[in-house]
């Protein structure tokens, strides 16, 4: 039998051969083969099947001519793809190795010595300024070690794997360098910011910040970003530009955005955007990036309008002219007004052409912002809100990967899908709670599990929250830190500097009027190459000297408390929210409806809605109402608040204005009563110190007449303007110390003059040496009192040491011919003979 009727023969065997005429094609290798029955297996000669479509190209042909550029034409291999920010940390470590060599004379990678003595010093270098107790990550060291052999072999060859091993092995937390330098394994254990902790940040950012935003759009943006983060679960770098993709301008933008209108539960109409998470190691343009989506809260329990980040989306969509066919006021009501048509699931909101290329979050420039602004924002927040250890962005996504893990809802492939997950490992490693919330308890007796996870009890607690966090420290550790060696030493260099450039200054002002023309002499040290601001660095190094004695304060003073259980007070702060609001109108008024419970289509909310967006176009947070330039009687051209105040005072005498509620009164009768309302009704405030703020400022006022119950109630509420007026009026007083403070919400008593000034400045900031009446005024008060004998009594003990002195003394309020007898008790110095404070400067 020939080939051609054995490839027949078989192929009939696999069809039916009780058909009259079969047709089978038969392709192997381009060759078709035809089969009949009738014609008895008679085939056709095999033939070569014809090339269908285009020629096909030479494209070697066409590169005839082309020149290649010759320097990636190379016998060179080809090293791995890394971030510009890995290739800077290659060089870091590569300097500190050249560092090395030139501190310690030439040394090579193929001694182990030497590489073991380059990571003890480098050890012991970022070690440098801890306590004998604290511990050191494994994590980063050995990164540190990874990153210099990384970049050793990428830039300038490779290193013995054996030395690279033992390396390693010399700084594991159970290595001998390991022990002496007292690494441990890992940074300590996840935590995970739970919905408590996501709620309060958010109340507190929106009801009770005393920070005031260079940038007010900056305050809706980190609020609208942390949502988003925290309600998708998402990394910073994922709709931000991260330091490890620094200038690649990689985040979110509005072509990876959908928003839509649907129908929900109860068929009312609810925003929903979706978003693609840009995750890291991978292309920005890849089709495997999650889009998770947020909403207004759908139809649960009724929550406060700041917990819908729709609201704040909307503010920046809106102020972006980003909607195409809803822009303007009318365009916004209208959205807000839109319906989904029966039978239709949900509408498309489209966006305007002109913002597809735009990011979401924009910095100052116009860019997209960066993970290092975004964080350098959060964190400070955070700590202002009472976490003296602030949980980052990734804390906020390990608990809402827990949350999805433990619902059966949700399978291991959606949650990897939603979370850029390959498999479970990541999430068993990295993000799971280290008590998985079940009831062992009960698995063992075999009995139903409880519906209450204790676990999540447990969980609450991983963020410490402090309900009276101290957000500067007391006066008496302020001078405990100033009384350091290593303080004063750089107090010093940065006076001698202030001494050099004063002196520098005054030479070039002299050079500039004799010769007519200023001069550079650039061998100077303001020369090109030189450091401009040489003690920059030193007060940075004060800055940190505080901060490091603030981290201590707040293990001494801690009272770890569940977060939202107690009432928080805000410590070691000029001015809190309280006293800032008369100059935040529009933070007041966000202040009220955003913590109100309301949806985003009601009355309070379309009002807060306004708010928002007038906030986001706002160049200022601040702005009195009632010292504006239409209230100065001159008409000065761009008065100042504190011009308009004076001139206006002058102009009508008998005005008052009040600095609480912001109106003019000009009646003295009614201004009377308008005073005592505040004190009988209003909360005062605590902190009492002038302050300027930005275009306008706070009044101070007198500790001393604000609580004098003999005063009437305009001379208690009178404002000073000024901060010299001020401080002189409570000198004026001459008191140095009280056995409690005129305030009587303070309970804590004072035991001496120190004690007294120092909580003075804490809580009311009232500035250390103020309190107290100047050295001869108080020595001709105390010696009249003296020369009387009437209400004085000294008691002596043996070598005349003088034991305690006790006596009575007026003090004049300033404001009205009223005295008031106080007694004051003084500690005088043992074997002198007179008082210690007699004779101090005040």
């Amino acid at each position: 039998m020939q080939p051609e009727q054995k490839v027949a023969v078989g192929a009939m065997r696999l069809v039916d051969p009780s058909s009259s005429t079969l047709l089978l094609y038969l392709v192997r290798l381009e060759y078709l083969v035809y089969i009949q029955r009738d014609t008895g297996f008679v085939m056709d000669s095999l033939r070569k099947k014809p090339q269908r479509g285009p020629k096909r190209r030479n494209y070697m042909k066409a590169q005839k001519g082309f020149q290649i550029d010759c320097k990636i034409i190379n016998n060179k291999p080809v090293p791995k793809n890394v971030e510009p920010c890995t290739e800077r940390d290659y060089a870091r470590q590569l300097q500190n190795w050249d560092d090395f060599n030139s501190e310690f004379g030439p040394r090579t990678v193929e001694s182990l010595e030497d590489l073991k003595e380059f990571m003890s010093r480098l050890g012991y270098a970022m070690r440098e300024g801890m306590e004998p107790d604290e511990t050191l990550s494994w994590q980063g060291i050995r990164s540190y070690w990874k990153k210099f052999t990384a970049g050793y072999r990428r830039e300038r060859g490779e290193i013995s794997a054996e030395h690279v091993l033992s390396i390693s092995r010399l700084i594991e937390p159970k290595g001998e360098l390991g022990k002496l330098l007292n690494i441990v394994p890992d940074h300590g254990p996840r935590k995970h910011a739970t919905a408590a902790t996501f709620i309060w940040v958010g109340e507190y950012l929106w009801g009770h910040d005393w920070k005031i935003f260079s940038r007010p759009r900056l305050r809706v943006d980190l609020w609208a970003c942390l949502s988003l983060a925290a309600y998708t679960s998402a990394r910073v770098s994922d709709y931000l530009e991260s330091s490890a993709r620094g200038g690649s301008e990689v985040g979110l933008y509005y072509r990876d955005t959908t928003l839509i209108v649907f129908s929900n539960e109860r068929n009312d109409p609810e925003f929903a955007l979706q978003v693609t998470k840009k995750l890291k190691g991978h292309h920005p343009l890849s089709s495997k990036l999650p889009t998770p989506d947020i909403h207004e809260g759908g139809v649960s329990e009724r929550q406060p309008l700041y917990m819908n980040p729709m609201l704040f989306f909307l503010v920046i969509f809106y102020a972006k002219g980003a909607l195409r066919d809803y822009r303007g006021a009318q365009g916004l009501s209208r959205l807000l007004d839109l319906k989904v048509p029966p039978g239709q699931k949900q509408i498309l909101i489209h966006w305007h052409q002109s913002v597809l290329n735009q990011p979401v979050f924009s910095g100052a420039s116009g860019k997209i912002l960066t993970a290092g602004a975004f964080t350098k924002e959060l964190r400070p927040a955070e700590i202002r809100a009472g976490f003296p250890d602030p949980p980052s962005l990734h804390d906020y996504r390990a608990e809402g990967l827990t949350n999805v893990d433990s619902n059966p809802l949700y399978s291991d492939t959606r949650r990897q899908r939603f979370a850029g997950h390959e498999n479970n490992k990541m999430q068993q490693q990295h993000y799971a709670s280290r008590n998985p919330g079940i009831d062992g308890q009960a698995a063992y007796l075999g009995v139903q599990a409880r519906g209450v996870n204790v676990g999540e009890c447990f969980r609450q607690l991983e963020v410490r929250w402090e309900p009276a966090l101290w957000q500067s420290l007391p006066a008496a550790k302020q001078k405990e830190l100033s009384r350091s060696k290593e303080y004063q030493g750089i107090l010093a260099q940065i006076s001698a500097m202030s001494a050099v450039k004063r002196g520098r200054r005054s030479r070039e002002r002299l050079s500039t009027a004799k010769l007519g023309y200023e001069e550079k002499d650039l061998s100077s040290d303001d020369a090109e190459g030189v450091l401009a601001h040489p003690d920059r660095k030193l007060r940075r190094d004060l800055a940190a000297m505080q901060r490091k004695a603030l981290s201590k304060l707040w293990k001494e003073k801690s009272a770890q408390a569940q977060v939202g259980s107690r009432t928080y007070t805000c410590r070691g702060v000029d001015h809190p929210f309280s006293r800032l609001r008369p100059i935040l109108p529009l933070r007041r008024q966000l202040a009220d409806s955003l913590l109100t419970d309301a949806s985003l289509r009601s009355p309070i909310g379309r009002a807060a809605l306004d708010a928002l967006i007038n906030l986001y176009n706002s160049k200022t947070e601040v702005d009195r109402y009632g010292l504006d330039a239409s209230q100065c009687p001159c008409s000065m051209p761009n008065p100042s608040q504190l011009h308009v105040y004076d001139c206006r005072k002058r102009n009508c005498p008998s005005a008052e204005f009040c600095f609480l509620c912001n109106e003019w009164f000009s009646d003295p009768e009614a201004w009377d009563q308008h005073c005592r309302h505040h004190l009988e009704h209003d909360p005062l405030p605590v902190e009492l110190a002038w302050q300027r703020i930005e275009s306008t400022f706070l009044p101070g006022y007198c500790p001393f007449c604000l609580w004098d119950p003999y005063l009437g109630a305009a001379s208690r509420l009178h404002p000073f303007c000024s901060r010299d007026g001020w401080e002189s009026h409570i000198r004026s007083h001459g008191v140095e110390w009280l056995a409690r403070c005129p305030d009587k919400r303070c309970a804590e008593p004072c035991d001496d003059a120190q004690t007294f000034s120092h909580h003075m400045y804490d809580v009311h900031r009232i500035p250390l040496g103020v309190c107290g009446a100047s050295r001869g005024r108080l020595k001709r008060e105390l010696s009249a009192e003296f020369e009387s004998s009437s209400d004085t009594k000294r008691i002596k003990i043996e070598g005349g040491q003088v034991l305690k002195t006790e006596f009575v003394f007026e003090y004049h309020t300033g404001l009205v011919g009223h005295t008031k007898h106080v007694p004051v008790q003084f500690q005088p110095v043992a074997g002198t003979g007179h008082d210690e404070h007699l004779d101090n400067k005040h």
